[in-house]
Formats: structure tokens, sequence, C-alpha cells
């Protein structure tokens, strides 16, 4: 079967559920911090808040924050994705100023033109990930973005680079 071309049930899917790696915020601006800048010491990561809130899809994710790791995972899931497996896992390693990884997605996807009761299914796939500060206030960087995805065979086919920020749940 050759690639299946998105339907509007998997485009509302999509950008909810790549949420980590697609959190756009046109026109953000990256605050230096200490972290970013290399100036003096590294902050308290253990101060840092331990949920934050995607301004752009209004998904939660649980964060830790060290010196060399950053660690995030999807938690406000929708119920029937949970139930089915789908997750967010990122994991970057500091490298420089950065930190440097991916985001591992299991993610329940709409299928065009299905029937009944075969209307959905699991893809996995990985894609890039990088982040630029982190304060207590904000969390930026960039993920990579689906441009082209393949729904019938689970296949990234064109990616770009996406802004994000995040910020602390209230």
């Amino acid at each position: 079967m050759g690639p299946t071309s998105m339907s509007m049930g998997w485009k509302r899917l999509l950008p909810a559920a790549l949420a980590m790696a697609c959190l756009v915020t046109m026109g953000a601006q990256k605050p230096a911090t200490r972290a970013q800048s290399g100036a003096g010491p590294d902050p308290d990561f253990g101060h840092l808040p331990k949920v934050w809130h995607s301004e752009t899809t209004k998904h939660d994710f649980q964060v830790e924050v060290t010196k060399d790791v950053f660690h995030a995972e999807w938690i406000n899931l929708p119920a029937e994705s949970a139930k089915r497996g789908a997750y967010i896992h990122t994991e970057c390693r500091r490298t420089g100023s950065k930190w440097v990884g991916n985001s591992d997605i299991s993610l329940l996807v709409a299928l065009p033109d299905a029937p009944a009761g075969v209307d959905s299914k699991i893809c996995k796939f990985n894609i890039r990930f990088e982040v630029d500060s982190v304060s207590p206030d904000k969390i930026t960087g960039q993920g990579e973005s689906l441009r082209s995805f393949d729904v019938a065979t689970c296949r990234v086919n064109e990616t770009k680079w996406a802004p994000f920020t995040w910020v602390p749940k209230k």
C-alpha cells in the first residue's frame, strides 16, 4: 500500500500527540541563563518545577533535569491513548551549553477511511529534540516536527525543526 494522506482526524491527532517534538511558539526569545551562557555555576536544577505546560499544545510534562540529563514524559495523555500504550519519552544529554537527544514516541494514530473498530493503531518512531535554556520560569529549545508521515506504514518521510516553549504548570 502506498503512502496514505493525512485525514482531517489525523491532522488533529498529530499536533496533539507530538506535543513534545512540535511545540511551536513563534517569536519566542531565548533569555540567557547561566546554563546557556556558560557564565558561573550551573543553576540548582533540583529546585525546578516538576510539571511543565506547553503554551502551544496545552499538554503537561513531568520534567527532571540534572547537570547532565534532561528527561521529560507526557503525563496528560488522552485516556484511550494511554490505555493502548501511547507515550512520549524524551531524554537529552548535556552537550556544551544545551541538552541534545531524542523523543521516543509511541502514538495512537487515526487510520483514514478505516472501518469502525480498526480505525486507529499505534505508530512508533523517534525524532530529535534539543533544549537550549532551562530556568525556573521557562524551558526553550527545538524539536523535529513531522512534515510528511505515512500513516499506513508509520514511516516518517520528512521533518523540520520547530521551536518550543514550556512554562511551569499553574
